[in-house]
């Protein structure tokens, strides 16, 4: 019998935000350096090892934007597999609690109406986080 190592799918857990400010909502478009080259993202990014998902996009979103922010709901969580690895994308909507925002990590940032948000070149897990970002502002009005 000949036994065939198979190794496990990696599952990446990472929250995002959906920042809303003054009827805006925040993307951010990937660096050129990085997977999906200047394909635009809610801000967001990996869990560290013992992270809940609010704690690490509380960090992430510190680290990447340099602001503050106020968690107000949860999305549905979306699943993009990408064959050797899933991607496990948990949004937030969530609210600027600062202002100043300072790029570490993003090409630029752009602040759009809601309804404008397809207009860009989103990462594929992305575009079901506005649809589910849109199903949230029906119930809400």
């Amino acid at each position: 019998m000949i036994e065939v190592l198979v190794s496990e799918k990696l599952v990446v857990r990472v929250p995002c935000a959906v920042i809303e400010h003054n009827g805006k909502v925040l993307a951010g478009q990937r660096s050129a350096a990085l997977s999906f080259p200047l394909q635009w993202e809610f801000p967001g990014g990996k869990l560290e090892k013992g992270e809940t998902d609010e704690e690490g996009l509380v960090r992430e979103i510190r680290e990447e934007l340099n602001v503050e922010i106020e968690i107000i709901h949860k999305l549905p969580v979306t699943t993009k597999d990408q064959g050797w690895r899933e991607i496990v994308l948990v949004p937030f909507v969530c609210q600027l609690a600062t202002l100043d925002i300072t790029l570490t990590e993003h090409e630029q940032i752009l602040w759009l109406d809601p309804e404008d948000l397809p207009s860009l070149d989103w990462t594929e897990a992305d575009l079901s986080v506005i649809q589910d970002y849109y199903d949230y502002l029906s119930v809400k009005k």
